[in-house]
């Protein structure tokens, strides 16, 4: 059964219900309450990606997929930041929380430490220089989209394929984090409504997951 419910009963409800209703293979998910993979988790999630130093991280919900070939984690977490300190002349403190999509996948190629985001326009100009971004071939809109960089990048140029990055760049704002051989798939935005479906799109199309 879903958790619905953080703490603003109806603003965490809508927002967490049409999230869910975005995923379309719902045959293939499982809900996952089992405190011991939770906690698994969720430290992947701290090993390869930075968490705001005062915020607590938890899953809200957490479903786990399926596939022939392999499996993957679609998380709803809440980041809680807690109350913000009252003034002298206000006693109100405002509660300061928001939910984030994470997927997380355990991948059959050590790919050393990559990372992709958002390209921006400095990252055009000093790649020109430095060459640091993966330009991966048969894939202009994705080279056009996002910065891509490895300490192993030989790896990431052969198993990244064309599939996977043309589903990626269909998508806007998307993080991608990889340590080794653990993937985290996340967005630089809060929570909208699609980002459930784009991470189940994104990791339905990787060719590289653990079977």
């Amino acid at each position: 059964m879903l958790n619905l419910v953080a703490f603003d009963p109806e603003y965490d409800r809508e927002l967490l219900e049409s999230s869910y209703e975005s995923i379309l293979n719902k045959d293939l998910l499982t809900i996952i309450t089992d405190a011991g993979e939770q906690a698994v988790l969720l430290k992947k999630i701290q090993n390869n990606m930075v968490i705001p130093g005062e915020a607590s991280i938890r899953f809200q919900n957490l479903f786990k997929f399926n596939l022939t070939k392999g499996q993957f984690y679609l998380a709803q977490c809440l980041l809680n930041f807690g109350f913000s300190a009252s003034s002298r002349t206000h006693s109100f403190q405002e509660h300061h929380y928001h939910f984030q999509i994470i997927g997380i996948a355990a991948i059959r190629f050590d790919l050393g430490k990559t990372f992709m985001r958002p390209e921006t326009k400095i990252d055009k100009i000093t790649g020109r220089f430095f060459g640091n971004d993966i330009d991966l071939p048969e894939t202009k809109k994705f080279n056009d989209k996002y910065y891509l960089v490895s300490d192993n990048p030989d790896p990431v140029f052969t198993h990244f394929d064309k599939q996977f990055a043309n589903t990626i760049s269909k998508h806007d704002n998307v993080l991608l984090f990889i340590k080794n051989k653990e993937m985290v798939v996340t967005f630089d935005t809060d929570i909208e409504e699609e980002h459930s479906g784009i991470v189940e799109d994104i990791l339905l199309n990787c060719n590289f997951l653990t079977t």
